[in-house]
């Protein structure tokens, strides 16, 4: 059975209504794209409709925020894994940059634990572990950007979203870890000496856990978790 033709006809038809979503919504004509994976913003530059809708792709969130400051963007593509922390926590500063940007996060799960997908923000995630799923999660994730949605593809479970009445907020390891150093007032240099990590992933995960707690500073992270039964031991 020759798919090429069924595949074709698939593709053209989610470039013809994604076309007429950009227009008909009047959302800006141009895009960022933002990974760590070059042949990843290789691929999305050699699908894109019209490259010169590309403004820019970056392999870092902060040069990807310095272009959405100088300049106005439609959609931004992002996977959750950049070379200066998580794409997550870059959409959400993005979002607060230009509040109508369409914003669709790509999930490779060799990058995340599972706990971790449960806080993203990102209104619209499709896994890479889900391309070829039967529901078509790629189609449906760029519509529900476009068309300013939320959209989470099957293995991706929705965030768990705090309203001020959850009694708890689940931590990763190295979340809770990062809270112990806050409690003992050590520098992002000291507390990358004692978990053995590199200042600049002491430096994203202190970052991402502040974006995630939704505070911003390490005092009000400890104030909030000690308000849900968190204890950090001090040794």
């Amino acid at each position: 059975m020759d798919l090429l033709p069924k595949i074709s006809s698939r593709y053209w038809h989610l470039k013809s209504v994604a076309v007429d979503a950009v227009v008909r919504l009047g959302i800006q004509r141009t895009a960022i794209l933002v990974s760590s994976n070059k042949l990843f913003l290789s691929m999305m530059y050699g699908v894109a409709s019209y490259k010169g809708a590309i403004l820019g792709m970056f392999t870092t969130g902060r040069e990807a925020l310095t272009c959405l400051r100088e300049n106005d963007v439609g959609v931004v593509i992002s996977t959750i894994e950049l070379e200066d922390g998580s794409g997550d926590a870059f959409i959400t500063q993005a979002r607060l940059l230009q509040p109508s940007l369409r914003c669709l996060l790509v999930a490779d799960h060799h990058h995340y634990q599972p706990e971790e997908a449960l806080y993203w923000q990102s209104p619209v995630i499709v896994a890479a572990h889900d391309i070829g799923h039967e529901s078509e999660p790629w189609n449906q994730g760029l519509l529900a950007a476009l068309t300013n949605t939320t959209y989470r593809s099957p293995s991706i479970a929705s965030p768990l979203v705090d309203n001020g009445e959850a009694s708890t907020i689940k931590l990763t390891t190295r979340e809770r870890q990062m809270l112990e150093c806050y409690a003992l007032g050590l520098t992002n240099a000291q507390a990358a000496e004692r978990l053995s990590l590199s200042p600049q992933s002491t430096k994203t995960y202190s970052r991402n856990l502040l974006s995630k707690l939704n505070v911003s500073n390490r005092q009000l992270a400890l104030l909030k978790m000690m308000g849900r039964g968190f204890f950090p031991v001090k040794n």
